[in-house]
């Protein structure tokens, strides 16, 4: 025991040449983190930190003064990590049989995706239950990424082809738009800057699975799920086409992505070294992405493209929610009809092309009333439906109607309760107030929409 502890406990120092004063001793100690498990504070952590207060003020500072109790130390912040557990969160033992086998799992899901999971799953002041169905889903989300790059490769191809040349190591290290730029790229954008933004917010927190979440989000929801579908759209690599939009679009779609395998190369190493050599042609600027910048947090959010990217993907939403409630066939086009406001119609307009596309739509008409009979989403500012021979199941819509009349009229008693509670009203955030308050006025305009419309399907 007086081995093991004590000379744990002169790790810190030791392993950098004291007593002697040497240049690692200088340069390294003290340092900024010690990661752990909270089962040797006591045994480990403690003792470190007693010997290097003890042992270490003699030992001057670099610069020759003496040095300060804060500067013996031998690190700044201690991270205490979670234990992982089994899936029903019982502590692995040989003698239960229920220790997991870490390199079991990797060969059957990848190293990329495992670790994800690990870092996924490590919420503050919890275990991990490691689940091989959260490790599995990960896989796929790996395979995503794989598929996105062969489809961006393949574009860089079809340009080259077409004359449109967009080398990757010209591009700057954020991609770049501006005021007259497609909304689709002016949204990726400012969307990437906001994912950067929260993974460094998390990651200073040590919050590693809120940035795992926000790197997940951003890559599966608004790069693969959305902004790849629109961009399908701007490549037009046809003769007669606009080959700067095209190289426009091109340029961003390129940007983005190798920003965010970037972003995303902490959490899976391998993968995103892969396709960064790849993407590079197997000659980028450095030997790997571990020693490129990683993308800065304080890029431009364009609260605007946000906004409207939002309304949009609302439509897109509900056309393809009403298309399987009718039964639509998924190759088959539909005619559409919107009612909204008009600096959101404005939007709309602007932006057919991706609405068309996404949601399948041969024909989308603004109008001020629906016909009877019309199943329709609704929300404030927005009604969407489509025109469908096959007939509406009635009964199932009215159903779902009732229901969320029901569901809306008991979040609107619930504001209306917390408005009136002036206790409530004194100590509550302001931002918090003011959310219930606007929410508040959005239902006061929804339900009787609902209302109307489950009124109109006789």
């Amino acid at each position: 025991m007086l081995d093991t502890w004590f000379s744990s406990g002169l790790l810190p120092m030791s392993v950098f040449g004291w007593p002697e004063e040497t240049r690692d001793l200088q340069t390294f100690y003290p340092t900024q983190l010690l990661v752990t498990g909270f089962d040797i504070l006591f045994f480990w952590v403690a003792r470190m930190i007693m010997f290097g207060c003890h042992f270490m003020l003699d030992v001057p500072m670099p610069d020759g003064k003496a040095r300060s109790l804060k500067d013996a130390v031998p690190f700044r912040e201690v991270y205490i990590h979670a234990l992982v557990r089994d899936a029903d969160r019982q502590k692995m033992s040989k003698t239960k049989g229920n220790v997991i086998d870490p390199i079991d799992t990797i060969a059957k899901f990848g190293t990329d995706a495992t670790r994800f999971t690990l870092a996924a799953m490590a919420s503050p002041g919890t275990d991990i239950a490691f689940n091989e169905e959260r490790t599995e889903g990960y896989r796929a989300f790996a395979n995503k990424i794989w598929n996105a790059a062969r489809f961006l490769f393949m574009q860089v191809d079809r340009a080259a082809d077409a004359g449109i040349v967009v080398a990757p190591s010209s591009l700057p290290a954020s991609p770049i738009v501006h005021a007259h730029s497609t909304l689709d790229a002016r949204w990726i954008v400012s969307r990437l800057n906001t994912t950067a933004t929260n993974v460094h917010n998390a990651l200073d927190e040590y919050r590693f699975d809120e940035a795992a979440s926000f790197i997940y989000q951003f890559f599966w929801g608004d790069f693969c799920d959305w902004y790849l579908e629109i961009a399908k759209i701007r490549l037009d690599f046809s003769e007669g086409a606009n080959a700067d939009e095209t190289r426009s679009a091109l340029t961003i779609l390129l940007g983005v992505f190798e920003a965010a395998l970037r972003l995303l190369s902490p959490f899976m190493p391998f993968l995103t070294e892969e396709l960064w050599h790849a993407f590079y042609n197997g000659k980028p600027a450095q030997k790997s992405i571990a020693l490129t910048r990683y993308p800065a947090a304080k890029g431009a959010v364009d609260v605007d493209a946000e906004a409207d990217m939002a309304d949009l993907q609302k439509v897109v939403v509900a056309i393809r929610d009403l298309r399987r409630a009718a039964g639509v066939p998924e190759k088959e086009g539909v005619p559409a009809r919107i009612s909204t406001l008009r600096g959101t119609a404005q939007v709309i307009r602007r932006n057919l092309s991706i609405i068309e596309r996404l949601g399948r739509v041969t024909d989308l008409q603004f109008v001020d009333t629906f016909p009877d009979g019309l199943a329709r989403r609704s929300w404030p500012e927005l009604d969407v439906a489509i025109i469908y021979e096959k007939q509406v199941d009635v009964v199932a819509e009215r159903e779902r109607l009732t229901k969320e009349i029901a569901r809306l009229e008991k979040e609107q008693a619930n504001a209306e309760r917390q408005l009136g509670n002036e206790a409530f009203l004194g100590k509550a955030p302001a931002q918090v107030v003011d959310g219930l308050r606007k929410r508040a006025a959005e239902l006061a305009i929804l339900i009787p929409k609902t209302r109307t419309a489950l009124d109109g399907l006789k």
